[in-house]
């Protein structure tokens, strides 16, 4: 019996970002609460690509973007993609092109886990190819990261579910 079956989750997903404290941790914290409002148990966790930030927490700007919209810290820290991931991963969800390079370089060709982008979520209409990375920029830029990843939340549970059901 797998990890999956004993556990008695559905899927299990991995949002990928490039520091782990922005985009894919704020990934992670909606896609659990669009989870439990649909009644669907999985395994959701998210790293980064590099490790500049491990054993940290996620950026305090985007902890405020989130606290703005409703979503609620979890205590996640901060760690970086392990080849070891491809296998423990039903979906491994990279919110860039670059981020999904580097997930394809470090986890193995022949790994389990499916390399989703992001954006094959978004709304319809949405221009980005992109979750975009608000490090450097304002508060807007991360309510805008919030906004985006919370619109798109719904389609991804709704999808993945399909695809494993």
């Amino acid at each position: 019996m797998n990890d999956r079956q004993e556990n008695s989750h559905s899927f299990s997903l991995l949002f990928v970002c490039l520091g782990n404290i922005c985009r894919s941790p704020s990934a992670e914290i909606i896609c659990r609460a669009a989870l439990k409002r649909a009644g669907i148990r999985a395994v959701v966790d998210s790293c980064g690509t590099a490790n500049y930030h491990v054993g940290s927490r996620p950026d305090r700007r985007m902890l405020a973007a989130l606290k703005r919209a409703g979503y609620a810290y979890d205590g996640h820290r901060a760690r970086v993609l392990l080849r070891e991931d491809g296998e423990r991963f039903d979906f491994i969800i990279p919110q860039d092109e670059e981020n999904e390079r580097e997930v394809r370089r470090i986890i193995s060709p022949s790994a389990r886990a499916r390399v989703l982008p992001m954006r094959l979520w978004f709304p319809t209409g949405c221009k980005r190819r992109a979750v975009p990375d608000p490090y450097y920029g304002g508060n807007q830029d991360f309510d805008e990261v919030v906004t985006l990843l919370a619109e798109s939340m719904p389609a991804l549970v709704q999808d993945l579910r399909g695809r494993v059901g």
